[in-house]
């Protein structure tokens, strides 16, 4: 099975995580495939907004710490080559000028909350909960914090980033992370009709006002840069192996 579902259904393309049994966690493999099928439709002429979406209980619970563990006996030259494309993934924020609306559920943590907002509008179950817990772990959110900043102001996106305070959906919406919030059953059917609405706007109108928003929103190249670099001489702390290596030996005693 994909990591990545897509399809298109009346202008709109559906694109949803498929990692259930894993809460959708980044992978690699899921990282790059994400980009490609964003990328192809914002591409298509067809699709008129992208709706993000998730299999099982959880949006996305961030990074896959499997994959952390295997970074520690690389090369900076290999964990470059490994980490760029996560970085390439939300630079997308700025180039997508078809709308994406998120139907977050469950927990939405670290890059989870990065694809929320990359989002342009972001609808939230009632239950999802939101954060960024890499600091607990020895770990800055450098990836994602130039989007988590553009969406909620610097100094708030540095204090969630170094407290790691975890938010319900609706403190999620004071601070414009979320744009809605609703019960959870009535998710999947509020996200639809947002996108279905967006939809039968005027392509033109919304692909110029996206333009607009990506100029006038833009992180800088080299914000993304700076971040990737820090990310990668992280992974060379014995402090960080050491943390997720009992992460996941206290994950694997709770399973």
């Amino acid at each position: 099975m994909p990591d990545v579902l897509y399809e298109i259904k009346e202008q709109i393309a559906l694109v949803r995580l498929n990692r259930p049994e894993q809460r959708n966690a980044l992978s690699e493999a899921l990282v790059a495939e994400l980009t490609q099928v964003l990328q192809k439709a914002d591409a298509e002429n067809e699709v008129r907004v992208i709706l993000l979406s998730s299999e099982g209980k959880h949006f996305c619970a961030g990074g896959d710490f499997k994959d952390f563990i295997g970074h520690f006996g690389k090369s900076l030259d290999e964990l470059y080559e490994t980490i760029a494309p996560s970085m390439e993934l939300f630079k997308l924020a700025s180039t997508l000028r078809t709308p994406v609306v998120a139907a977050v559920k469950g927990a939405a943590m670290g890059g989870g909350m990065g694809l929320v907002a990359l989002a342009h509008l972001a609808i939230a179950a009632d239950s999802a909960k939101l954060g960024l817990p890499e600091v607990t772990l020895g770990l800055f959110p450098f990836a994602i914090f130039p989007l988590i900043a553009r969406s909620v102001g610097l100094k708030k996106a540095l204090e969630l980033s170094l407290t790691a305070r975890t938010l319900s959906a609706q403190q999620a919406r004071e601070l414009g992370l979320v744009h809605e919030v609703v019960e959870e059953e009535r998710l999947e059917d509020a996200a639809w009709e947002l996108a279905k609405s967006l939809a039968q706007k005027s392509p033109l109108a919304v692909r110029t006002g996206l333009e607009l928003y990506n100029r006038m929103g833009r992180p800088d190249d080299s914000l993304f840069e700076q971040a990737g670099l820090l990310r990668l001489l992280t992974f060379k702390s014995d402090a960080l192996k050491d943390a997720i290596e009992r992460f996941l030996a206290q994950k694997g005693k709770g399973s």
